[in-house]
């Protein structure tokens, strides 16, 4: 044998006979929750599992099978934004705020010196039409004898054409404001177009007014109808059908619930929160649900899909991020679900999970720390 082999051989034998290696090779007791790549692994009778409680998910009809929050509004199809069509000041207001008012009824006097310039501007076209309307009898007379063109005919016919245009427009412009051509200068009068209840007031009495302002003078809106806008996110679009009937719920009334229908359902998805905008009309018949109020709306599954549900409980919310801890076997792991909002305890689950997979519906938070820490 080798001389500096036999030599090596004899170091390492005096050394383990020295220092006790027979001892650094003994077993460790082996720890009972044993934390793997995939989750936490617990033997079924580890002490932490007393807290611990594990369901089944299965298939569920339950309705409702959507919850939304959102916001009671007027219904713009009964609602007037009153402003006025030209500047001036208010010298009258005729209604106060809580009148109900019918369509045609004066809100708002106006004086304004537009009001003579209108009507002299109408009666000029009146007079440019009456002479138009004379030369245009007048070439085709003399189109007869040959003694004018064809060019001619034309451009007196394309003046008729335009006096009556302007005509058109200066009369609008005068039945905006109440006044014909003939009338005396009078105040403008600022008529209702819908029946409904003065809401909202931004006038004064001497208040100098423009066309271009953005905030009505007045706001009416029929209150026996109401309109509740909320988002639908994009995985629940196929649980909505124009029409679904809807129950919304406010916390000025809790005991109440409040029936409506779908009535219209957005066309756009919003890139930013991937939802689509809701609208649902409401009859209001005694004016409890006011606009701006926070509601929450449940709808029933018009489809009848069946959908997964779990405890609100066993979702953990990390950052705006949920998951739920799965179990397959003795192992948990932690799992990234979408849910949709909580209805009586219970949320629907959207994506990550499907029937039969086993979740922790008690104790989650308590083996979210033992999985974070192992």
């Amino acid at each position: 044998m080798n001389r500096a082999l036999l030599l090596s051989i004899i170091a390492v034998a005096s050394l383990c006979s020295g220092s006790g290696c027979s001892d650094r090779v003994k077993p460790t007791a082996p720890n009972p929750a044993d934390a793997t790549q995939d989750g936490l692994t617990l033997d079924p009778a580890s002490p932490a599992l007393k807290f611990v409680k594990i369901e089944e998910l299965k298939p569920s009809d339950a309705a409702p099978n959507i919850s939304l929050t959102g916001r009671i509004t007027f219904d713009e199809d009964r609602t007037q934004r009153v402003a006025t069509p030209i500047d001036g000041r208010a010298t009258a207001i005729l209604v106060k705020l809580g009148d109900r008012v019918k369509p045609g009824q004066s809100l708002i006097e106006l004086s304004s010196p537009q009001v003579g310039q209108l009507q002299a501007d109408a009666q000029k076209t009146q007079q440019d039409l009456m002479v138009a309307q004379k030369t245009v009898d007048r070439v085709h007379k003399l189109k007869v004898d040959g003694a004018v063109s064809e060019k001619e005919v034309g451009q007196a016919e394309a003046d008729l054409q335009k006096a009556k245009s302007d005509v058109g427009r200066a009369n609008a412009q005068l039945r905006s404001i109440g006044i014909s051509a003939s009338d005396p200068a009078v105040a403008v009068a600022i008529r209702a177009q819908v029946a409904g209840t003065v809401v909202e007031r931004n006038v004064l009495v001497g208040q100098e007014v423009r066309a271009d302002a953005t905030t009505p003078l007045m706001t009416v809106t029929n209150l026996e109808t109401v309109w509740v806008n909320a988002d639908v996110y994009e995985q629940d679009l196929g649980l909505i059908t124009s029409g679904a009937v809807v129950n919304v719920k406010v916390p000025a009334y809790p005991g109440d619930t409040f029936a409506g229908t779908v009535a219209h359902l957005g066309d756009v998805v919003d890139p930013t929160s991937r939802t689509v905008k809701l609208r649902c009309v409401l009859p209001n018949p005694d004016g409890k649900l006011k606009p701006e109020m926070f509601a929450k709306i449940s709808l029933a599954d018009a489809q009848g899909k069946q959908v997964l549900v779990i405890p609100a409980r066993a979702v953990l919310n990390e950052a705006g991020k949920f998951r739920v801890i799965v179990v397959d076997g003795n192992t948990f792991r932690p799992v990234g679900v979408d849910v949709g909002p909580e209805v009586d305890g219970r949320v629907r689950v959207l994506s990550g999970l499907k029937a039969g997979d086993k979740v922790v519906t008690d104790g989650a938070l308590f083996l979210k720390h033992d999985i974070d820490n192992r």
